[in-house]
């Protein structure tokens, strides 16, 4: 099988890097405007080219991963070679309905998957149309697993998850880089404060999957009567570090919400 990516920003290369070396397609089409820059990507399986058209045409999966900005104009580009295919779109706040509106003879799935991706451990949320038969989902949660998991939700849920888990890496690298500095301020090398801060948040996040711990009991299993765990934690609060991650995925939301209405509108 012959997959597509539309869009090889940071995401899309990613997925087709994972895709390639996945063995799940004999060939995988990677389109950008300047595809000099995807030369690392450039080998016998994967052919790089700037033509959306000729892609599509040639594919029998087509995975859509460019910015929602730009997405009216791709649309356009590739609707009269989606018929009776499945097509995959990446494409943040762009919803099934307005998907079907450009593409209606397409087998649609919405989904947002996160930078992780580009090392295989993606957490990729989708949400299939009404004409995605249960063969055609196998595929796409086939073309998905190569780089990561996936779970299906609501459509109703998308935004927010774009919000969460789409934007989530960057509140992570927020907190990474915040470690990082309290430990130089208590006299950490750089270098130390880096390893000890992202192993503790790796260790802990698969403490919490795999064991199927709640955070609050892990958060309990450190905690100690007048300990080091508890004074660190009242400051935290006293920062209201919860009440501004709470609001940070509140605000996305509302924007993925607002590039929605916009992507209407121009229509």
């Amino acid at each position: 099988m012959i997959v597509a990516v539309i869009g090889a920003g940071k995401i899309g290369e990613a997925v087709a890097r994972g895709i390639a070396h996945s063995g799940f397609a004999s060939q995988v089409i990677v389109t950008k405007r300047n595809p000099s820059t995807l030369k690392s990507l450039r080998s016998p399986k994967v052919l790089i080219t700037s033509d959306n058209r000729e892609a599509a045409k040639r594919a029998g999966v087509i995975i859509l991963a460019v910015k929602a900005g730009d997405a009216k104009g791709v649309l356009e580009e590739v609707a009269e070679f989606t018929e009776g295919k499945i097509v995959i779109s990446m494409m943040a706040a762009i919803s099934l309905r307005m998907l079907s509106e450009s593409l209606p003879k397409a087998k649609l799935v919405r989904s947002m998957p996160n930078i992780a991706a580009s090392i295989g451990e993606a957490i990729t949320a989708y949400t299939p149309g009404k004409e995605v038969t249960r063969k055609d989902l196998a595929t796409a949660r086939s073309v998905l697993s190569t780089f990561g998991e996936h779970i299906e939700v609501p459509e109703s849920l998308m935004n927010a998850v774009t919000a969460l888990s789409g934007s989530g890496p960057a509140y992570i690298a927020v907190l990474i880089e915040a470690m990082v500095s309290a430990g130089l301020k208590v006299g950490i090398p750089r270098d130390i404060a880096l390893k000890l801060a992202t192993k503790t948040l790796t260790g802990t996040a698969d403490m919490l999957s795999k064991n199927g711990v709640h955070p609050a009991e892990l958060r309990d299993l450190v905690t100690t009567p007048a300990g080091t765990t508890i004074a660190g934690i009242y400051e935290l609060e006293k920062g209201a570090v919860r009440t501004s991650i709470m609001n940070a995925v509140e605000a996305a939301t509302q924007a993925a919400e607002r590039v929605a209405k916009k992507f209407q509108d121009d229509e």
